[in-house]
């Protein structure tokens, strides 16, 4: 703990020293961001909220797409014969093909346009909802189950989109507030994801499996006929895209992208195991659903609230290893854990759950915010194809996690159990917090100040060719001049 308290004294001290041994660019942008700081924020206009509601809606229609099953559809799936492993597997592989299809998404987002891409993503996803819901009618194990990896990876690279898409628009509408922003449509995503299940759960109980995708497809669809009006054409003019190549160039990138897999590794865990676990205490799938709205609800209470957070202080690392340390201790009571040799009791359950929603939005909103300041840091320019680039990274990153966190839990409880699987996820938590803390203390030089960047992105380099055409002009014009002397003489 006194390690801890050190790590976020330097990276608190490290924030206000001046950077006179960087290069002029880097004290300008250092000093952009502390006028920015400073500077009093306008209130939102109304084409401001009325954009962010449309964006607000698509997020808790795509976190209602993936949450709305997890209370019915693996008891329906083992029914007809799928294992836990496979159930895993049909939750994890719409984050998989998400993870391939969010950085082809984010590069090419400003040729394609950002609305454009938005709709028809949400258009492919609502109707993917719509032919999930006619599974049931499939007697065939191997049908059944084919048909279900494929609808859910189409599902996918249209939620790719229209998350990519959505998150770019937000970036480009909201410049002043991008974490604050993040943090409230996680918050509409933590509605989604709280919702969820007792939306699934009350619409199976109603009218069985199909109408709860029925019902999600037909409202999403009215939503994009609304948002049809409400979004503006981000990017419809630009013909050059970021760089995804260079993002690998930055050492910070890595343990970023480290820090939010884990993140959201930890969340996708939960989906296909906790309501087997929690049917151990005598939950039935109503209750169940209840369980989860506990975890959704604090997320998305506390989500604008880190996201407001990380705008004001821009201590992003600071908060994510606060994060992911209390997100270590709630995964070791979540089992509970063998290590901690506590009594299996719902209680402790529940108050884990409600706590890990809050340490994991503690550790997740920041991120966006650092990876876009250390793009920032390393020479990327501040317009929308830096924007879409990184909304692109984050939303893989994130989609990769996603995919791990079912996959492998899944298996940790076929093989082994729920608590120890749980202790596992506790120690990738604890693993992310001591690399963060280590990239601090590497990339703030021990409280001395940022680390100047090896490279910056911003300065041209100089081409061969280029090199020897203006050679070549030189020596023309040394010509030129040079020969009217000698004729004269």
């Amino acid at each position: 703990m006194q390690s801890l308290l050190y790590c976020s004294c330097f990276f608190s001290q490290a924030n206000t020293l001046t950077m006179s041994s960087e290069d002029p660019t880097q004290q300008q942008i250092q000093e952009k961001q502390d006028d920015n700081a400073d500077t009093p924020k306008p209130g939102l206009t109304r084409h401001q909220k009325l954009v962010f509601c449309g964006i607000a809606a698509s997020y808790v229609f795509n976190l209602l797409s993936f949450s709305i099953m997890a209370p019915f559809f693996p008891i329906e799936a083992k029914n007809k014969g799928v294992s836990s492993s496979q159930i895993g597997l049909i939750f994890a592989l719409f984050n998989f093909v998400s993870f391939l299809a969010s950085p082809i998404f984010g590069k090419y987002l400003p040729v394609l346009g950002a609305k454009s891409l938005f709709l028809s993503g949400a258009f492919v996803a609502a109707g993917s909802n719509v032919l999930f819901g006619t599974l049931d009618w499939i007697d065939d194990e191997q049908t059944f189950l084919i048909s279900c990896y494929v609808i859910r990876a189409v599902e996918a690279c249209g939620s790719a989109a229209s998350i990519t898409a959505s998150v770019t628009i937000a970036a480009n509408t909201f410049p002043d507030n991008i974490a604050q922003m993040i943090g409230l449509l996680e918050s509409f995503s933590g509605i989604g994801f709280m919702a969820g299940p007792p939306l699934g759960a009350l619409f199976y109980g109603i009218g069985g499996y199909p109408l709860p995708f029925f019902a999600l497809g037909g409202i999403s669809i009215a939503t994009i006929i609304v948002n049809f009006f409400l979004l503006p054409s981000v990017g419809v003019d630009e013909t050059e895209t970021g760089s995804i190549k260079n993002m690998f160039l930055i050492p910070a990138f890595y343990l970023l992208a480290f820090g939010i897999m884990v993140g959201s590794a930890c969340l996708g865990f939960l989906d296909p195991t906790l309501s087997i676990h929690l049917s151990t205490f005598g939950l039935n799938p109503s209750q169940v659903g209840v369980a989860f709205l506990l975890m959704g609800g604090v997320y998305a209470i506390t989500s604008p609230i880190w996201g407001y957070l990380a705008d004001k202080t821009k201590n992003t690392r600071i908060m994510m290893i606060l994060g992911f340390y209390v997100s270590t201790i709630c995964y070791l009571l979540l089992g509970p854990s063998p290590l901690l040799n506590l009594p299996s009791l719902l209680w402790i359950v529940l108050v884990a759950l409600g706590m890990c929603g809050l340490s994991l939005s503690g550790a997740l909103m920041p991120l966006f915010l650092d990876l876009f300041l250390t793009a920032r840091w390393y020479g990327y320019p501040d317009d929308i194809s830096t924007q879409s680039v990184i909304s692109g990274l984050f939303f893989s990153c994130f989609s990769l996690g996603a995919f791990i966190g079912p996959l492998l839990g899944g298996i940790l409880v076929e093989k082994y159990s729920f608590p120890w699987a749980a202790t596992i996820f506790a120690g990738a938590n604890l693993t992310a917090m001591l690399l963060t803390c280590l990239l601090g203390l590497w990339e703030w030089q021990c409280g001395r100040g940022r680390r100047p960047p090896w490279i910056r992105f911003d300065v041209p380099e100089e081409k061969p060719e280029e090199i020897g055409s203006e050679a070549e002009a030189l020596l023309r014009n040394h010509v030129n001049t040079s020969e009217p002397e000698a004729i004269k003489s």
